[in-house]
């Protein structure tokens, strides 16, 4: 069950852990108005949740791993690449059903998937900043899959577009702390019907003791159509993306103390 914490929580004397949970970001007004001209766009999901966040913070370094919907759009990549869009029948019905009482914008093709490569947001404070290494260790995960008391876990939804019926497009995220130390998951993840599926997974893990957290960045793609039967259209996603392609796998340290050699 999920269990938002507003309220920062103190875990292993080191890290400050908070979440918060909003409604969906309106469709008038002036925060629509800031996400839109902050976006470059009026191209948005239909679900945005501005105000649901996930902070982890080092209270020593007041270093920050922040996740959050405007940052996440920031990363996609609305007009450029558009022959990577998949195309569904009825798509230019429904993008000029979307662009009425809207001008230029709505004139160039977007990427109506909202695709994001977004990693999570790294904040540097005024006297330390994060140190990111590339690494080939991978993460543990026997040891994550341990029974162990569950200190702290909640879900959290950064924005959803179920894309007029032809799928669905969410950015997710998970968390959780143990007596060894937090694990998050955040998850894009796109299905078009008789299309696509595409994930893009981001895990940090990070163990007490250790001078870093590790993170973990995969991109998985496939076409429907290399897909056996029984994973075109089931709902099952953690059993679709072990069916998926790996495109790319990247593995780093994010260091917050110096290691002595």
């Amino acid at each position: 069950m999920s269990h938002p914490h507003p309220q920062p929580i103190l875990f292993n004397n080191e890290w400050s852990i908070s979440t918060s949970h909003g409604s969906i970001l309106a469709s008038e007004g002036a925060r629509r108005q800031d996400y839109e001209t902050g976006l470059d766009t009026h191209h948005l999901p239909e679900m945005i949740f501005d105000k649901t966040t996930l902070k982890i913070v080092h209270i020593k370094k007041k270093l920050e791993i922040v996740f959050n919907a405007f940052d996440a759009l920031k990363h996609v990549d609305m007009y450029n690449n558009i022959e990577q869009i998949p195309k569904v029948s009825m798509s230019d019905v429904w993008t000029k059903s979307r662009s009425k009482d809207r001008e230029l914008d709505y004139v160039k093709p977007y990427d109506w998937t909202y695709t994001t490569r977004y990693q999570g947001t790294l904040c540097s404070s005024n006297e330390y900043a994060w140190r990111v290494e590339a690494t080939n260790q991978q993460l543990d995960l026997e040891k994550l899959k341990r029974q162990e008391p569950i200190l702290f876990y909640d879900e959290l939804t950064l924005y959803d577009d179920e894309l007029a019926d032809n799928g669905t497009s969410n950015l997710t995220l998970k968390i959780r702390c143990m007596p060894s130390g937090y694990f998050v998951l955040l998850r894009y993840f796109l299905r078009v019907d008789g299309v696509l599926f595409r994930c893009f997974d981001t895990r940090y893990h990070y163990e007490v003791g250790n001078c870093y957290v590790l993170r973990e960045y995969i991109e998985r793609e496939s076409p429907v159509s290399s897909l056996k039967p029984e994973f075109q259209s089931t709902s099952d996603i953690n059993a679709v993306i072990t069916q998926l392609k790996i495109n790319k796998h990247q593995l780093e340290k994010l260091f917050f103390e110096e290691t002595t050699k």
